[in-house]
């Protein structure tokens, strides 16, 4: 399917602005938002139950929506330990995940989404700190599925390197988050429920039988074999290669997050 170029052009006027300030924002909110709507279609009743508690608290009126909380509150000084928690610079060369070599003292995706998912998981944790814990959940292992946020530090996860995507200027991780999405995201909740469809039984317990650093290696693979590029000027061909690859991504994603928030709230 050839992308509408009006959409991209709609979609880049919008968020220009504010991505001359925001960095690492991943996937945008529809992308956050087709992961969490992917999710909610697996959770099972008991633990939508519990979620919706948990949401409820927390004033979000639903898990897509819910997603999108990490990024919001980003602007908040009250926040900014969690600046760091929104990815992981890996080098080139990887061998594994290694907590003390990875994941420096102000902390990583990877950390983060170990921590609150135990947080979450803890009873004897109050309502409110299992909530937060949600939201960050629930919006990490969406980053963590795009590949910028195992990018190279040296250029921030793509954040550095500056293109052009049909002739409009662009960073390399805004293009990612955003533009890519945008091509074939018309609808977030049409297409959730469509991807979800598509997902078939013995591909979802293929990519539940994982673990976050699965993903991070995933993602680390690649950034390096179809994101980094060396043109600066990028277009429909670009977008052809990484259509299927964002899409994925989106999808194990949202079956990802349902797997986690099943494990640990069904176990009570």
């Amino acid at each position: 399917m050839k992308p509408d170029r009006n959409i991209f052009v709609k979609v880049i006027f919008c968020f220009s602005i504010l991505l001359t300030s925001v960095n690492t924002m991943a996937w945008g909110e529809d992308g956050h938002r087709v992961v969490g709507e992917i999710a909610w279609g697996y959770l099972r009743p008991e633990v939508r139950t519990r979620v919706g508690e948990l949401l409820e608290s927390a004033g979000e009126p639903n898990l897509a929506e819910a997603t999108t909380w990490a990024d919001r509150i980003r602007s908040d000084s009250r926040y900014d330990w969690a600046a760091s928690m929104h990815y992981i610079s890996l080098p080139r060369q990887w061998d594994g995940y290694k907590e003390e070599r990875d994941c420096p003292p102000a902390g990583c995706i990877l950390k983060a989404i170990d921590h609150f998912g135990k947080i979450l998981g803890d009873r004897s944790a109050t309502k409110s700190e299992r909530a937060e814990a949600l939201l960050f959940v629930a919006h990490f292992v969406g980053d963590l599925h795009q590949p910028l946020h195992t990018g190279l530090s040296e250029d921030r996860g793509g954040n550095d390197i500056k293109v052009e995507f049909f002739g409009f200027p662009t960073n390399l991780h805004a293009l990612w988050d955003v533009y890519l999405p945008a091509g074939f995201v018309r609808d977030w909740k049409q297409y959730a429920e469509e991807q979800r469809r598509s997902i078939g039984e013995r591909e979802r317990k293929q990519w539940l039988d994982s673990t976050p650093e699965d993903w991070a290696a995933e993602s680390q693979r690649l950034v390096h074999s179809h994101a980094y590029t060396s043109q600066v000027e990028l277009g429909e061909d670009y977008y052809r290669r990484n259509r299927e690859v964002v899409a994925q991504r989106l999808r194990r994603g949202g079956v990802r997050l349902a797997g986690l928030v099943n494990q640990v709230l069904g176990q009570q």
